[in-house]
């Protein structure tokens, strides 16, 4: 459990820091009457939430922004990192949060899609990014969508329906 909390706190450092179980309290209990710390067990929601970081059996949408934080931390952000080094090391050798999020995510609360990266046609999304970067755009369609897609809980972007996760859930139009 120690290797893990200091794991999750290493992964939440990339982006933000957040109040997680682990903090120490700036109040402590109080002390008994023998002067030791008084240890009360936390509820059963919390002792579970203090074991599954980001509330990995919450759907995206219904997750608080703490969980979200946290998740994006744990799985979302390792995960796309490896994916985006992958496709080209030296392009995304300083992926972070900020390569989508934007340099004032902070100020916009991390909300998406983030003017700061390539705004997309939205008549055609696709044939436009075709013609700026074949290359990006086969992986962002092959392995981002589908990956980001299911991190989030979500199906992924299908054309006939207008439903799931697709370019515009991180790219703005133009």
């Amino acid at each position: 459990m120690r290797r893990f909390s200091v794991v999750l706190l290493v992964a939440l450092s990339t982006c933000t820091k957040t109040k997680t179980k682990t903090e120490t309290p700036s109040n402590p209990p109080p002390a008994s009457e023998d002067g030791a710390a008084a240890s009360e067990s936390p509820p059963a929601e919390e002792a579970e939430a203090e074991l599954e970081p980001g509330a990995p059996g919450v759907p995206w949408k219904d997750k608080t922004f703490d969980q979200r934080q946290e998740w994006m931390g744990v799985a979302f952000y390792p995960a796309m990192k490896k994916s985006f080094q992958a496709h080209d090391e030296v392009a995304f050798k300083s992926f972070k949060c900020q390569t989508c999020h934007g340099e004032d995510m902070k100020e916009r609360n991390f909300a998406m899609p983030s003017d700061s990266i390539f705004p997309l046609d939205p008549k055609d999304p696709i044939k436009a990014s075709l013609e700026y970067d074949e290359a990006i755009t086969k992986f962002m369609m092959e392995q981002v969508v589908p990956e980001a897609a299911k991190l989030l809980d979500m199906e992924p972007y299908n054309p006939e329906t207008g439903q799931g996760f697709g370019c515009f859930g991180c790219h703005p139009s133009i």
